[in-house]
């Protein structure tokens, strides 16, 4: 006797697939992949089958920059590090040489900032002025093509122009460009940087621009200190003849009154003359010390401003650097390849869906070497 069998199942025949979905949903099955989508297994298989495309091109281009960057003439890049002059021992730098330098910025076109304080971002704007520039490009240094003459760096820049201001005006922008400053606002230290194709050059000219903000600092603050001499001078002869006057009415009335306790019209007169004189005397103080300090700044030739370090000949070049244009190079070499394989692949799945699913018309050998076996036993098979 067999086993009864429920009316509400049904035995699955021998297919073990049929019997694994016999519960699904036939809308729920799986729809075929269309031409369009791609998988990262398609991205691997192309990649696998253009693995000379995807390596060589990189390495190719990243060994041509490389040999470019030994072919093309090395740069130098000298730095010198600068910063405000200490504080003096009044609790600052003096006034006079704040002024003179913030004189200097507004004659360069450069603000100094409120309240006319040194900064450092003023010194930056001070070492690329025009003025600096100018001066530096008059400057004579060593010619790095025949170690025994010394011209001016407008020569050594090989400019030439028509007229003699639009060659000044084009070796400004030139050196501009050859010049770099970065200010550390924490520490209050500008670095000055300059580039060029000599190391020796490259520090000379980074000393002298350091050299010519040094001087016209200098210059103008002697300057200004002279006119405030002068001036300080007319008007301390000024006070002077004011304070004998006043002495001198004081005088007078001492001498017609000798006794004039007890008398409150001329006790307050008195008192009044003696208050002019006080008065004279403060005005004559004040500006005697004010022309001593003006003789002294005068003839002063203190510098406001403190090198850290001066610009030594660079040992070793700064561009261009090989290796890492080598890996530029690869880099874009690389993302070129990507871009290569993509267009081959677009390329091939456009015939692809072109063509007619049909292999012998994609293929035509294939069909051809299927066929020849049989046509050259054709009479053989035929006969048997």
């Amino acid at each position: 006797m067999g086993e009864s069998i429920p009316d509400n199942q049904t035995v699955s025949s021998g297919n073990p697939v049929m019997a694994e979905h016999a519960g699904e949903d036939p809308t729920q099955a799986r729809r075929p992949r269309s031409a369009e989508e791609v998988t990262i297994s398609d991205l691997i298989e192309a990649l696998v089958r253009h693995w000379k495309l995807l390596f060589g091109l990189p390495a190719a281009l990243g060994f041509f920059f490389a040999l470019i960057s030994l072919v093309l003439p090395s740069i130098y890049t000298a730095e010198t590090t600068l910063t405000p002059a200490a504080s003096s021992a009044g609790g600052g730098m003096s006034g006079s040489a704040l002024a003179s330098l913030a004189g200097l910025a507004g004659q360069l076109g450069v603000s100094s900032g409120a309240g006319g304080t040194l900064s450092p971002d003023f010194i930056s704007d001070v070492l690329k002025s025009r003025e600096v520039l100018t001066a530096t490009l008059k400057s004579e240094f060593r010619d790095p093509r025949s170690r025994a003459d010394v011209r001016p760096l407008l020569d050594i820049l090989g400019i030439e122009r028509k007229s003699e201001t639009a060659r000044l005006s084009q070796g400004v922008r030139q050196l501009a460009a050859l010049v770099k400053t970065r200010v550390d606002h924490s520490t209050g230290i500008v670095t000055l940087m300059v580039r060029a194709g000599d190391p020796e050059l490259a520090a000379s000219v980074a000393n002298r621009m350091r050299d010519v903000l040094n001087s016209f600092n200098l210059e103008r603050r002697q300057s200004q200190s002279h006119e405030q001499a002068r001036f300080t001078r007319e008007r301390l002869g000024q006070a002077e003849t004011e304070l004998h006057q006043a002495e001198a009415a004081q005088l007078r009335f001492l001498q017609v009154n000798r006794n004039y306790s007890g008398s409150p019209i001329l006790e307050f007169e008195q008192a009044r003359l003696r208050r002019a004189v006080e008065l004279k005397q403060e005005v004559y103080i004040s500006l005697a010390k004010s022309y001593e300090e003006a003789r002294i700044a005068e003839v002063r030739d203190t510098p406001v401003i403190t090198t850290i370090d001066s610009a030594v000949p660079p040992d070793q070049r700064s561009s261009p650097r090989p290796l890492l244009n080598g890996v530029i190079g690869f880099l874009l070499g690389g993302g070129l390849a990507f871009g290569l394989i993509f267009l081959l692949e677009q390329r091939g799945r456009t015939r692809r869906t072109t063509t007619p699913d049909r292999p012998e018309l994609r293929h035509p050998w294939k069909g051809a070497w299927r066929k020849e076996p049989a046509q050259e036993r054709g009479p053989a098979a035929a006969g048997f």
